[in-house]
């Protein structure tokens, strides 16, 4: 059975989903619309409004990719319809508007899942079960996503720290308990770069570099463990193991790193399978509680995070 699809905003990204729906043998991508009358789309039928997508009974789903502050309400319209729906990170810009979008799913029996794509990167699933087989208790994680981009007119920590920091959540299970930020303006962009610093409720540190306005373009993620340090290089596609001096060594003894194993990731498309779990969560039933967690823990994150007051 395959699954009648909408997709609701027609950006770059929502561009690259509706191609990608179209492409997949558990989707029909039955409609799209965007408030730009220009935004359409070859392989789908361009719905004159967005009440006529709700009202259509034959729509069992939505992807949301509209402006960050519109994910929540686009969100409960469409599962108010009936649809499940599969929205563009963050999936609000408050996690009480997280909370209020996956309880009306949880009530309707429909499915609500974010786009969070980096948890479908073979390379960071690599890195989660390095670190789950290591049974070692974690101590920091470090991510650097920066290199010269598209300035949105929202906040990097919106965009490019979204990853990381779900990165971090994903890999470590852990939630933050509190966090703080300096950010840089760069023309009309309150924040184009970023740096964030977390505490998390299992003891782990975390750092999250993010710029749009970095000539060096990085991708990296680095889990420190008790005595083991696990490098994820997006860019190179491997992920390094090293063997480092313990916490019970380091008062009598120099900190040491030896390379002991380096992985190849092969090439894979992590958006594929994210919408293939969309895709089963739809026909199985249940309900992606992880997917949850770490979308509300996302938006939870930059929503406690204290401004350490913009630097120059």
């Amino acid at each position: 059975m395959t699954i009648n699809i909408s997709v609701i905003g027609l950006g770059p990204w929502g561009q690259t989903l509706a191609n990608k729906v179209s492409g997949l043998p558990d989707f029909t991508l039955k409609s799209t619309f965007d408030h730009h009358d220009g935004r359409k789309m070859a392989q789908a039928d361009a719905a004159p409004s967005l009440e006529s997508i709700l009202d259509d009974a034959t729509v069992q789903a939505c992807v949301i990719t509209t402006p960050n502050d519109t994910h929540a309400d686009f969100a409960r319209a469409a599962l108010d319809a009936g649809k499940s729906v599969l929205v563009a990170k963050p999936l609000a810009v408050t996690s009480a508007a997280c909370d209020g979008v996956t309880a009306l799913a949880r009530a309707k029996g429909l499915v609500a899942m974010t786009g969070h794509t980096t948890l479908f990167n073979p390379g960071i699933l690599l890195v989660k079960k390095l670190v789950a087989e290591s049974d070692r208790p974690i101590l920091h994680f470090d991510a650097r996503r920066r290199g010269i981009g598209r300035i949105q007119k929202n906040s990097v920590l919106l965009d490019l720290a979204v990853h990381d920091i779900a990165n971090a959540l994903f890999v470590s299970g852990q939630n933050p308990v509190s966090a703080r930020h300096a950010q840089r303006a760069y023309g009309r962009c309150p924040a184009a770069q970023a740096q964030m610093f977390m505490r998390f409720d299992g003891g782990m540190t975390g750092h999250v570099e993010s710029s749009w306005i970095a000539s060096e373009r990085r991708r990296t993620a680095t889990v420190t463990l008790d005595g083991r340090i696990i490098e994820l290089d997006e860019l190179s596609a491997t992920v390094s193991v090293y063997e480092t001096s313990s916490l019970a060594r380091v008062a009598a003894d120099n900190f040491t790193a030896a390379k002991t194993a380096e992985y190849k990731i092969d090439s894979h498309d992590a958006l594929a399978d994210e919408l293939a779990t969309f895709a089963r969560f739809i026909r199985d039933g249940g309900f992606p509680e992880e997917n949850a967690r770490i979308a509300r823990s996302v938006v939870h994150a930059i929503e406690i995070s204290q401004d350490m007051a913009a630097y120059s």
